[in-house]
């Protein structure tokens, strides 16, 4: 796990260092520093982001921390050159919501995907969901898409076979 950790470390350092998302100016200057403004999402992301802050400061770089408690915000700061980058999204959700809102946002480093799982108050094993049952996905294509390819891999729907998070169907 430590191992992992320092992996996504460095991966994020080294994306944040090279530029912020799709934005064509640098990060500004601060008392000797170089200012990162970067939104990121509360839970894992400015967690993340607040081990990598100590590390940036001894290269100069005054990471600044903007927590956000939503998906749309993040990118349109960053369009709106309020932030340097951001930090919360899968690529297939970036580029999704870049194309729908005509926005010139990019990635700079891919640093992971947060794992998905079923969960359940009231059921302990798959086997105990009653045909017909309601599940309760999210809302928005790319993840739901991945929602969906879990529930086909646990055997609870059958999906087309050409159908994923990125399928025109």
């Amino acid at each position: 796990m430590k191992k992992l950790l320092l992996v996504i470390i460095g991966v994020l350092t080294l994306g944040l260092l090279v530029s912020g998302c799709g934005q064509s100016t640098a990060p500004a200057k601060q008392a000797g520093n170089t200012v990162l403004k970067v939104g990121a999402t509360a839970v894992p992301h400015a967690e993340i982001l607040n081990v990598v802050k100590p590390l940036l400061a001894k290269e100069g770089i005054d990471l600044q921390i903007v927590e956000m408690t939503d998906y749309v915000k993040p990118n349109i700061a960053v369009a709106e050159k309020e932030l340097d980058a951001n930090f919360f999204q899968h690529i297939p959700y970036l580029n999704k919501f870049s194309t729908e809102r005509n926005l010139p946002l990019t990635y700079t480093a891919a640093v992971h995907i947060e794992p998905m799982g079923i969960y359940s108050k009231k059921i302990k094993n798959l086997t105990e969901l009653a045909t017909g049952a309601k599940v309760a996905i999210p809302n928005d294509p790319t993840n739901g898409g991945r929602a969906l390819a879990l529930l086909a891999k646990a055997g609870i729907i059958t999906l087309k076979d050409d159908v994923g998070v990125n399928a025109t169907n």
